[in-house]
């Protein structure tokens, strides 16, 4: 919406509120780097080269001497509530960076409430000098077949959706729901036609004919990108790639090489960080972190910053809002010294200094939370029983299907193992790695819940839990023995929600999450540290993987290959059906 007295800034008329002075701009539009001042008004950007007309008595003089004006940071593509902390204390972290916008579904607090919860994060973050673009989720349940849940979303709740002001279409639309031919997915679709808004893809390994029916459906991008052929494919068909580096899917350096290696323009390419824990956040960064580490795979420093500035804001369709330092965009500006180190020094949100140097300017604390928000769990204790794998062969040993996790890359396998069967009890064998997991529906008591089997962990004791378990947020627990897995269930259940190691009838490290079951309002550093102690725990018992808890809670999206396990039972990729881990008596 245009303002008439920024227009009558740059006639001269009105004097600017502030100019930035003595800076070099970084013009993505161009990709250049020149002498150029910035002339603002009411948040928005009134002027940039030339200013002299623009100064009057009480403008105010940010001397940008020494820096580059970089264009405030997209993330394309985050899902905030995976770092646990609260919107509040997200924005906080990520300003420092020189973050200034996301795109987020708000899809983990979409199961527990719904649309209701998705618009209670956007009104949380309504104070706060982080833009937030909403797609919300094309649909919850989001697995195929469909966990069970506390809420849905559907066509009827996108209707709602597309009124604010917030609004950007539709995300996680998955090739798996277009396959599928899902009546509710494509009825969003129409809808997102209807009001010119985009349509979010999540289309991991799709290629070929397949590609050119899921693009058929007006899917503007994807941030599932696994190889530099995948990459290669989505651009040549028109697909926005947004390369992600996340904390377990760290795919920039591999798909990056469709530009250092391949030699194909960055103009299509986005950045996004989509699944991120806090520790993540505070030891390396955020979108400053991804920039740099393209810069450090051989991407120009200019085509880099374009890939979180202006390549997303494009990909969005909010190029008109943010994206760019100039006329009519707001002024979210980042102060960078050197461009090749892109080290932030200092990040203005609507010509505001909001983050100066580490240190956080602005006081925004997370809002007293309603009692619905922070009692979502309505389950009866766990026990022993609940999680054995029972079968109806009393004694031997079977074959069953053992789902992999690869240490680099967040895919569950298949590992066909043997396992010993005990008073019609298929018992786990942590000695070769083959560990009990389980899901329990946590939301209306139902005693829907399913164990299977699992590699990749190597625990040799204990259990790890967690309620916070994209994309039905009920509970998933790996263990050892069920007797640590009760203790882990049960205090989540205790806490209202969290992240537990157990070890027998001791909980060895806890984390509350009240909010949603999912979020916590814990500080930054103090949720860092509690990360740890939960990661040096779970090592404790012999896990060897760096971070077992975010390669756990992905457990029951059923778009992931090749094996998913929600509430319901054990689930086949390819097929997006139920089938039995068991595959033989022996």
């Amino acid at each position: 919406m245009y303002n008439r007295s920024v227009i009558d800034v740059g006639l001269g008329r009105v004097p600017a509120e502030t100019v930035f002075k003595g800076g070099k701009l970084v013009n993505v539009y161009t990709a250049e780097v020149y002498d150029a001042d910035v002339a603002v008004f009411d948040g928005k950007i009134a002027v940039v080269g030339d200013v002299e007309t623009t100064l009057g008595p009480d403008t105010e003089i940010v001397d940008a001497s020494g820096f580059h004006l970089v264009p405030g940071l997209i993330d394309a593509h985050v899902h905030t509530e995976v770092t646990k902390l609260s919107i509040t204390n997200f924005a906080k972290t990520v300003n420092i960076h020189g973050t200034t916008s996301v795109c987020t579904a708000f899809d983990q607090i979409a199961p527990v409430k719904g649309i209701d919860g998705i618009r209670y994060m956007l009104d949380e973050a309504e104070s706060l000098p982080l833009r937030i673009f909403n797609p919300p989720p094309c649909k919850i349940p989001y697995t195929i077949p469909a966990g069970t849940l506390g809420a849905s979303v559907g066509p009827d709740d996108h209707r709602i959706a597309f009124e604010w002001p917030e609004a950007n279409g539709i995300a996680e639309t998955t090739m798996d729901f277009i396959t599928a031919g899902d009546e509710d997915v494509f009825e969003s679709i129409g809808l997102c036609t209807e009001h010119k808004l985009p349509i979010h893809g999540h289309a991991p390994f799709v290629v070929g004919p397949r590609l050119a029916a899921y693009m058929n459906c007006g899917v503007r991008d994807d941030h599932e990108c696994y190889s530099m052929e995948e990459t290669i494919e989505k651009l040549r068909n028109g697909l926005y790639c947004v390369l992600r580096q996340a904390t377990m899917a760290a795919n920039l350096v591999e798909c990056i090489r469709a530009v250092t290696e391949a030699g194909l323009p960055t103009r299509r390419l986005c950045l996004c960080s989509d699944d991120t824990d806090t520790s993540t956040l505070l030891r390396l960064g955020h979108m400053d972190h991804i920039i740099r580490l393209a810069i450090g795979e051989g991407v120009d420093p200019i085509a880099a910053i374009q890939m979180s500035t202006i390549n997303a804001a494009d990909a969005l369709r909010i190029d008109d809002q943010v994206g760019a330092i100039g006329p009519g965009r707001y002024a979210d500006i980042v102060f960078v010294e050197n461009l090749e180190e892109f080290q932030v020094a200092a990040t203005y949100v609507g010509g505001e200094l909001v983050a100066d140097g580490e240190q956080v300017l602005y006081k925004a604390d997370p809002p007293s939370r309603p009692v619905e928000l922070v009692n979502t769990f309505n389950l009866t204790p766990v026990t022993e029983e609940d999680l054995f794998f029972r079968t109806e062969l009393e004694d031997g040993r079977a074959q069953v299907i053992s789902m992999f996790v690869p240490p680099d890359i967040p895919l569950r396998l298949r590992r066909d193992v043997e396992l010993d069967i005990e008073n019609g009890i298929i018992l786990p064998n942590p000695e070769d790695d083959v560990l009990y997991v389980s899901v329990i529906e946590r939301y209306n008591d139902t005693g829907s819940r399913a164990t299977a089997f699992m590699s990749g962990f190597a625990l040799k004791e204990g259990a790890i839990a967690s309620s916070l378990s994209p994309d039905d947020e009920n509970i998933v627990c790996l263990g050892a023995d069920v007797e640590s897995m009760v203790t882990a269930c049960n205090r989540i259940i205790e806490m209202n929600g969290g992240q537990v190691v157990a070890r027998g009838s001791e909980v060895t490290a806890e984390l509350a999450l009240p909010i949603a079951g999912i979020m916590s309002d814990l500080a930054p550093e103090e949720m860092m540290e509690t990360e740890d102690q939960l990661i040096a725990a779970a090592q404790e018992l012999g896990c060897q993987l760096p971070n077992p808890f975010m390669w756990l809670m992905f457990l029951p999206i059923t778009a992931i290959p090749e094996y998913a396990l929600i509430d319901r039972g054990f689930v086949e990729q390819a097929t997006l059906s139920f089938c039995s881990p068991v595959l033989a008596r022996l």
